[in-house]
This record gives structure tokens, C-alpha cells and sequence, in this order.
């Protein structure tokens, strides 16, 4: 078991993730640290912040059944908050910024919770939300995994759809298995 909460590999195409991301603002009054891996909500209920003369839309850790906008990849790094340079998070109730892979088009890998069932074959294409687990402040790594006893056909207010097992040579289809997924549930699809 290694979680490390969804981290993005590749595009729906095949092709590599480029790295590409959005810069986002975190009000102080966010209630929960962000690290590197959890899925992110837009949250403009916060105050927004500016970076450089742009107003950046405000944005939170999401839960389970969240609409997802993207996943965290970093904190920008403010060296008068040491969390976000090392281990590289940003902790509850500070103002900061973090970086998000954004697109319904970007492939995740993340871990099952192996909580209730281990995933199946015929899991893939089926839909499934995350549990926020807590995540590391030695690491800065983040708790989210896939919700394996929440993964059913034909659901789509779930946040995560899973589009195969992970192929790498120590991973198998069981217990901690680690599974590529795209974000299902999202809050930037086109014709809101």
C-alpha cells in the first residue's frame, strides 16, 4: 500500500500528461490542509485571491459526491509558509496557492481503499467516488483514494470514472490494486 491520492500520468488520447495546470487561490477560512494528489473543488464561496494583478477563483480539498474541477499537483511554494517547500502542502486555515491538472481529458492513477471489496475487471468503466483520507504532512502526500465498496455501472453523479488498472509491474487486480481513472463528475463541462 502506497497512497499517494490521484496522480496525473496521461491523457484520454494516449498521449503523455504535459504538465499542464491552472493556478488557483485558498482562502484562509479553508478548514483543511491541501497536498499534492487530492481532488480539488471550486469553491467561490471563499474569498478570491490575486497573483500578479489576476483574480484567481478560490478552491478546497473536495469530499466524496463533490463535483471535481481537477487535482492538486503543488502548492506554489511562499517561503514565508515552510509547509508549501517542503514536504509540499499548504495547511488548514492559511492563504495560499496551489497548482491543478484541470481537464476531463487528463488520466489519474490512485489507489482503492480495499474497504468492503477489491475492485474487479469488470469494474472498469464503472464509476466511483473518492474517500478523503488525511494525508501526510511528512510527505506532503495526499490520503485520497478510490472508494472500491462505492463503484457501480451507469451512476453519473460519481466523481471518477475508472478506465483500466494501472500496467505496471508491481501492481495487480486485489488488494491495493492502483487503477487509472478520469474525473466523471466535473465542474467545468462544456454546456453548463
Amino acid at each position: 500500500s502506497r497512497v499517494r491520492g490521484f496522480i496525473p500520468v496521461s491523457t484520454i488520447s494516449g498521449s503523455p500528461w504535459a504538465g499542464h495546470v491552472r493556478l488557483y487561490s485558498v482562502s484562509a477560512s479553508n478548514p483543511t490542509a491541501i497536498f499534492r494528489g487530492d481532488a480539488i473543488k471550486l469553491y467561490p464561496a471563499d474569498t478570491a485571491g490575486t497573483f500578479g494583478g489576476e483574480l484567481l477563483v478560490p478552491v478546497r480539498a473536495a469530499a466524496a459526491g463533490d463535483a471535481v474541477v481537477g487535482v492538486c499537483v503543488g502548492p506554489l511554494v511562499d517561503r514565508s509558509i515552510l509547509a508549501t517547500e517542503t514536504p509540499g502542502y499548504l495547511p488548514a486555515s492559511t492563504a495560499g496557492f496551489v497548482l491543478v491538472a484541470v481537464g476531463q481529458d487528463v488520466i489519474y492513477e490512485v489507489q482503492e481503499d480495499n474497504i468492503g471489496n477489491d475492485l474487479a475487471s469488470t469494474d472498469v468503466l464503472h464509476v466511483g467516488n473518492l474517500v478523503a483520507g488525511a494525508g501526510s504532512t511528512t510527505t506532503g502526500m495526499s490520503g485520497h483514494v478510490l472508494d472500491s465498496s462505492d463503484v457501480r455501472a451507469n451512476t453519473t453523479g460519481h466523481q471518477f470514472l475508472l478506465w483500466s488498472l494501472s500496467a505496471r509491474v508491481d501492481n495487480a487486480i486485489g488488494t491495493n490494486g492502483k487503477w487509472l481513472v478520469r474525473i466523471n463528475n466535473s465542474q467545468i463541462k462544456l454546456g453548463q
